[in-house]
């Protein structure tokens, strides 16, 4: 599979004529040159034929016995605690709300006890300086999508020693599928463009300064998180392996069940044994069974990272650029829209980057430092009795409760503001392995649901629910 290093050397010059009115469009929005140079490495590949996928006569799948598990990290803690001066926690934070069909950052969503994940974040951080005396700086990635709303919210005295309290990856011009000519759509211009996943982390961190900065202040690693996975904490055992073992990149991954099948999972690279991540988008299609096989590929990337941005420098300046494996997503220019043009979307992702570092790692992590909130059934389950806040404003899981499967029915609880006005109060749960919700319910006050539950609304009329508790099959008519 071909890399954007490729790229930089082997340029076919009819690329000139293709890529010229892509040039334009992102000099107009004033790009820095190497966010459009990396941007032509991508195309040329697509233009080219090289879709980004990565086969399985390129990989090996990882065994058990090749990681370490957390707990065995821990007697690194103290070595940790000894760096927290040179730590920085960076939240990733670019996504929209839009799989709860929202057109705001998901980390103003309410989450638990009316707190946000950004509010979370921002009291996580305050307890842990007041615990170990340091003030660590935490740092959000927005994207174009996010930044603005998210900095109405956040303090900008968020870090002392003028760190910053945010940073704004790029973005990309989408790519007309017809004829590979850039989108345009006049209703809404934003539209043109998608940010080019959280793999331009590298690129953003080098244009914003923002990475010269850190370590000239003597910070030299990074905690990486998705902010919307609440179980991503801070271990002071992982960082103290990093040091010790003078790794220069830990990926954080657990092992895949059933419900991870599409996710993308860690290998290992035949051409030189080192660590991968194969994304599904990476698959080719002819392999996409064998690609769902959790057990063959028994891992996946939780997207927490802990990384050296001194080898982050050391490799732009040998590269200049991060190699990252493209990814090449297929859209309709309005999403809701199937009749809208269809386009390419050219992104990478944050942990593609492990292959570039020369001392690389994976360990082995429990389920519950990846806990991320996806869908209203998620949320509904953080707000509940099954997640609770520890001392430290951490979500964590209620040893007393089991986790159930959550179906909600699509129609009347997919959107968040629909499920708001149907869930308005936490929920209990009570031994209960499953919940299926069927119908237009509003479910009040004090509802608990025992053991096994199915309600179901069959009539065309919205019914209330509170002080209850449902167990079995409850039927409206």
């Amino acid at each position: 599979m071909s890399s954007g290093i490729d790229c930089l050397t082997n340029v076919d010059t009819s690329l000139t004529s293709y890529f010229k009115p892509f040039a334009v469009k992102m000099e107009q929005e004033r790009l820095p040159s190497i966010v459009i140079n990396l941007f032509k490495c991508y195309f040329s590949q697509l233009l080219f034929g090289s879709q980004g996928k990565l086969t399985k006569k390129e990989i090996l799948p990882i065994q058990p016995d090749e990681l370490q598990d957390l707990a065995s990290l821990q007697k690194y803690a103290p070595l940790g605690e000894k760096a927290l001066k040179q730590l920085v926690i960076f939240k990733l934070n670019g996504g929209l709300g839009t799989t709860m069909g929202l057109k705001i950052p998901k980390s103003l969503i309410p989450v638990k006890q009316g707190k946000s994940f950004l509010d979370l974040s921002l009291e996580q951080i305050e307890f842990l300086r007041n615990k170990f005396k340091i003030e660590i700086p935490l740092i959000f990635m927005n994207s174009f999508y996010t930044h603005e709303k998210t900095m109405e919210v956040l303090p900008a005295s968020l870090n002392n020693r003028d760190i910053p309290a945010s940073f704004v990856q790029h973005k990309f011009p989408r790519i007309l599928q017809k004829d590979l000519t850039p989108a345009t759509w006049p209703e809404d211009p934003n539209l043109e463009w998608n940010p080019p996943g959280h793999g331009d982390f590298y690129t953003a961190l080098l244009t914003s300064k923002l990475l010269d900065k850190l370590l000239d202040q003597g910070i030299r690693y990074a905690f990486i998180s998705n902010v919307d996975n609440l179980g991503a904490t801070l271990d002071l055992g992982v960082l103290g392996y990093m040091i010790r073992e003078e790794l220069n990149f830990i990926m954080e991954v657990t092992p895949r069940t059933p419900l991870d099948k599409k996710g993308g999972h860690l290998c290992r690279l035949l051409k030189n044994f080192r660590l991968a991540l194969r994304e599904v988008a990476q698959c080719p299609h002819n392999e996409l069974q064998e690609f769902q096989d959790t057990k063959l590929y028994a891992f996946f990337n939780t997207n927490s990272l802990w990384i050296d941005l001194l080898q982050v420098k050391k490799i732009f300046l040998h590269h200049k650029l991060m190699p990252l494996d493209l990814i090449i997503n297929e859209k309709n220019i309005v999403a809701s829209n199937p009749d809208s043009p269809k386009v390419y979307q050219l992104e990478t992702a944050i942990g593609s980057a492990i292959s570039a570092f020369d001392f690389a790692d994976a360990i082995n992590v429990p389920r519950t430092r990846f806990s991320p909130v996806k869908t209203t059934a998620d949320l509904l389950l953080v707000r509940s009795n099954c997640y609770n806040l520890d001392e430290g404003k951490n979500i964590v899981l209620n040893p007393n409760q089991t986790l159930p499967q959550i179906s909600l029915d699509p129609k009347f609880y997919k959107n968040f503001h629909e499920f708001e006005k149907r869930f308005p109060h936490p929920v209990k749960f009570e031994h209960c392995s499953q919940l299926e919700v069927k119908g237009d319910i509003i479910f009040g006050e004090n509802i608990t649901f025992k053991n096994k539950v199915t309600v179901i609304n069959n009539s065309d009329q919205q019914i209330t629910l509170k002080n209850k508790t449902l167990e079995g099959e409850v039927i409206f008519n």
